[in-house]
């Protein structure tokens, strides 16, 4: 059935259909279950805080009562009483009411006052029946009984509750088993000293029966358990395995549930659902934590809590167990119901998707037949269409996808006549490669390109763009192509077969499968070689137009120079030596009642002095012109020369180190570099603050390298870049700039508080480029 078509539609209908049933039967009835178990979990947390509040009620009004007595007037009268007469009268009053609380108060086995040696004072006892005291000579000495000693050791108002034991007359347990509990509070006279212990003897029955009474319901399964902080059975629906910390058979809780030891009693209340060990069913396991109240940890060895204790509280566990027949009863029947239900729906589903596979699976053979036809060539098959549904538009569709393609290919041909024409007779190279890079496929222009003429095309002939398995290092161009998929105008070097190298410009495409894995390269190579040639010599040609027109701009400043030294400042001179000439005259002439040679003197010498001081500033802008000394000594001499003129007008101290041979720097290049150097003496001087400077000027291999240093306050170095503050650092732009003009590189060394560390690194020879 499943070699055909309509086989396959008819199985894959069948699963989905009964899949689709069993998939909503089990899930209907796991949702039964979850809220069967549901209801279980709440109806067991609702019956243990019913329990618990029972429980708690009883203990308050226990606790109430205690207290009622220790503060009965006939009890303080006791304490405070001095004379035997009086004190047999108020012991006679108060026996009456512990008799009378004893009879009325059916939970109470023993009321009891102890003197603070321990010793029983009164003893009222009642059966649940009838009530007595007992005789002075009967009554005994309970000094030795960890409760005694307990509550007589805690302050006023303080409570000692005991754990559950089993009562014991004269050392010796009484029988019938009666379980009890002790509630004993410290009693005071008036002055706060310590008199005795007052102690009441509660039936563990009164507790128990709660248990005892919801374990009988007849509407419930649950069985309850009362547990003490060792995890023995207080209460227990066998009663045989109750209290056996006292009667010697040890039967716990974790002797018949050991996986209950990590869980039991650690929050206030939890609920698990797991598999008994006892009964070995899947069982709801329940349990509320019972605090006692306040005490000092007991003295009696079995009360040695393991996992209830919190600080010095001591509890109860209550706890219910119900098994899995009970948790989900009735929902077998449930299940059974369900399932004969869910068969016949299985088998209607069956013949359903019979009938909907065979209609369903009738227009899709007509198309698989039809395609068949096309897909052996001809073009001109096509497809029956049954119905006017969905699958008849398909039918319609597929049709006219036919028509389409056959029309499609028709074009195809055309335009692949046209694109092997336009592939044979393009100017630039077109390629395509596998997927080594191995070029498969070239155009004329490219086996010109690539020499290859006429022949095969080499297997090793590739345009170098694809990673191959031997290659330890990938190219920047490789990398590309494989993250991008494409390159786009890059220049690369293609190597000819006789060797020759030729400059193209290189824009190709990855061709890559659906795992992104690839196959191969499609791209274009334009031949920019003679374009490159002509691009050179024309950056040749800029590059010494840059280089004569700094050239003529410091001839330039030389023939200023050379003015002003030959014409301004010899005049000037001229002009200082008659004016001295004339000063020196005056004094022989005069004649007049004037001290004249005082003030014609003064004024003399003043106009000299400001002669001499225009001769010293024509002398400076001659030189800041152009330095002769860089022409005749060069610019080590240059750069000490102009140090020592800076250090006498600024006061900084100027060093300069290096050697007088010739560094083979062009005219140009000294001439940037000299003013490199007075541009960083003057920053050091306006802006870094330091008392020295350090200039050093060496050759190394074909580099001149011209640091400065500075003790001044430093900089960031990144700030320089940034002119919006009043151009602030564009001297050190300018720098870089004529740095890189030739060819060479700057590096600043600074931060604040540390000074300043430039260094110039200049390729000898290297021309100007601005």
């Amino acid at each position: 059935m499943l070699t055909s078509l309509r086989g396959k539609f008819i199985f894959i209908f069948i699963i989905i259909t009964v899949s689709t049933v069993m998939i909503s039967s089990g899930y209907a009835r796991y949702k039964q279950r979850s809220f069967a178990l549901d209801r279980a979990k709440e109806r067991a947390m609702v019956n243990l805080e019913l329990i618990n509040s029972d429980i708690s009620s009883l203990q308050q009004w226990i606790q109430r009562d205690l207290l009622v007595l220790r503060d009965l007037p006939s009890l303080q009268s006791l304490m405070q009483a001095t004379e035997p007469t009086m004190y047999f009268h108020v012991l006679k009053i108060l026996e009456k009411e512990f008799l009378n609380l004893a009879a009325h108060h059916q939970v109470f086995q023993q009321v009891r006052l102890l003197d603070s040696n321990g010793m029983e004072i009164v003893r009222a006892n009642t059966n649940g029946t009838s009530s007595w005291l007992t005789p002075i000579d009967k009554l005994q000495d309970k000094s030795d009984r960890y409760y005694f000693q307990q509550a007589f050791a805690l302050p006023s108002g303080g409570i000692y509750i005991s754990p559950m034991d089993l009562n014991m007359e004269q050392g010796k347990l009484q029988h019938p088993l009666l379980p009890v509990i002790r509630y004993a509070t410290p009693v005071f006279d008036q002055n706060g000293e310590k008199q005795g212990v007052l102690v009441l003897n509660v039936f563990g029955s009164s507790f128990l029966n709660l248990l005892g009474r919801q374990q009988d319901s007849p509407l419930g399964k649950e069985h309850f358990y009362l547990l003490n902080q060792d995890g023995y059975f207080l209460y227990h629906r066998q009663t045989e395995k109750s209290f056996g910390f006292i009667l010697g058979h040890d039967t716990t809780v974790f002797q018949t549930e050991p996986q209950l030891a990590g869980w039991l009693g650690k929050k206030r209340r939890d609920i698990s659902i797991a598999v008994s060990d006892e009964t070995g069913k899947q069982t709801l396991f329940a349990y509320a934590r019972i605090p006692l109240g306040s005490l000092v940890r007991p003295l009696a060895p079995e009360v040695d809590s393991s996992f209830c204790s919190e600080g010095t509280s001591h509890c109860w566990i209550l706890m219910t167990t119900l098994d899995d027949a009970d948790l989900l009863v009735g929902f077998n029947e449930y299940v059974q119901s369900f399932m004969r239900f869910t068969l016949l729906l299985v088998a209607i589903c069956v013949i359903v998707a019979v009938l909907v596979a065979w209609n369903f699976s009738r227009p899709i053979i007509s198309l698989a037949a039809a395609a068949s036809e096309i897909q052996k060539g001809d073009l001109s098959a096509r497809a029956t269409v049954y119905t006017r549904d969905d699958m008849g538009k398909f039918g319609h569709l597929f049709n006219a996808m036919a028509t389409n393609l056959e029309s499609t290919i028709a074009r195809l041909k055309r335009s692949e006549s046209k694109y092997r024409h336009l592939f044979e007779n393009s100017q630039d190279c077109i390629f395509v490669t596998d997927d080594c890079c191995h070029i498969i496929d070239l155009n004329e222009a490219g086996r010109e390109l690539f020499g290859v003429g006429k022949g095969t095309i080499p297997e090793s002939l590739s345009v170098g763009c694809c990673k191959q398995a031997s290659d330890k290092e990938e190219t920047e161009l490789k990398i590309q192509m494989y993250e991008t998929g494409a390159v786009r105008d890059t220049a690369i070097v293609v190597t000819r077969l006789d060797g020759t190298v030729r400059d193209c410009i290189l824009t190709a495409t990855a061709k890559k499968d659906k795992d992104g894995k690839m196959l191969g390269v499609e791209g274009v190579l334009r031949d920019v070689t003679e374009l490159r040639i002509r691009e050179k010599k024309e950056r040749a040609l800029r590059k010494r137009i840059r280089e004569e027109i700094i050239l003529a701009e410091e001839r330039e400043r030389r023939h200023l120079g050379q003015v002003l030294h030959e014409e301004m400042a010899q005049n000037l001179a001229v002009v200082n030596l008659r004016l001295q000439e004339a000063e020196q005259r005056s004094c022989p002439n005069h004649g007049g009642e004037e001290p004249l040679p005082v003030c014609l003197q003064g004024e003399l010498l003043d106009t000299r002095n400001m002669v001499k001081v225009m001769i010293g500033q024509i002398r400076t802008m001659i030189f800041d012109l152009y330095p002769q000394v860089l022409d005749d000594r060069g610019l080590v001499a240059a750069m000490n020369w102009y140090g020592n003129n800076y250090s006498g007008r600024t006061g900084i101290d100027v060093s300069v180190y290096g050697g007088e041979e010739d560094l083979g720097l062009s005219d140009s290049q000294k001439i940037y570099l000299f003013r490199a150097y007075k541009e960083l003496l003057h920053n050091a001087w306006k802006h870094g603050g330091g008392a020295e400077v350090v200039a050093t000027v060496k050759r190394r291999n074909n580099k001149v390298r011209l640091t400065v240093n500075d003790e001044g306050e430093g900089f960031d170095p990144d700030a320089i870049q940034d002119l919006d503050n009043e151009l602030q650092g564009i001297g050190l732009v300018s720098i870089q700039e004529w740095v890189v003009s030739m060819d060479g590189s700057m590096t600043i060394e600074s931060a604040k508080g540390t000074g300043c560390r430039v260094i110039l690194d200049v390729p000898v020879g290297s021309s100007v480029e601005m």
